[in-house]
């Protein structure tokens, strides 16, 4: 799985790099991302995409992968194992 991440959270970063992930900092990648974590990001979508090559190549190369969409990790008040269980699930609980 590939994951990106927001400037500021190398602690994820290392973490999950530890556990087998592939991560890389929104502006060192330019490749479609699988997710992406960041913190405390007022409107995540308001986002100028000019300066963030991650999620807009993501957004534009993903018709072909098997999951739809960049599933999208606010780190605010999660525990390394709880971001992994949201990237394992790919979702934040269970619905039921």
């Amino acid at each position: 799985m590939i994951v990106g991440i927001q400037r500021g959270l190398e602690g994820y970063k290392k973490r999950l790099e530890e556990r087998g992930y592939r991560i890389y900092y929104e502006d060192e990648y330019n490749y479609p991302v699988d997710a992406y974590i960041y913190m405390n990001h007022p409107n995540i979508m308001d986002t100028d995409y000019d300066h963030g090559p991650t999620l807009t190549a993501s957004i534009e190369k993903r018709s072909n992968h098997k999951h739809s969409g960049i599933l999208l990790i606010n780190a605010l008040n999660k525990d390394i194992d709880q971001i992994e269980e949201i990237l394992n699930n790919r979702v934040y609980s269970p619905l039921f």
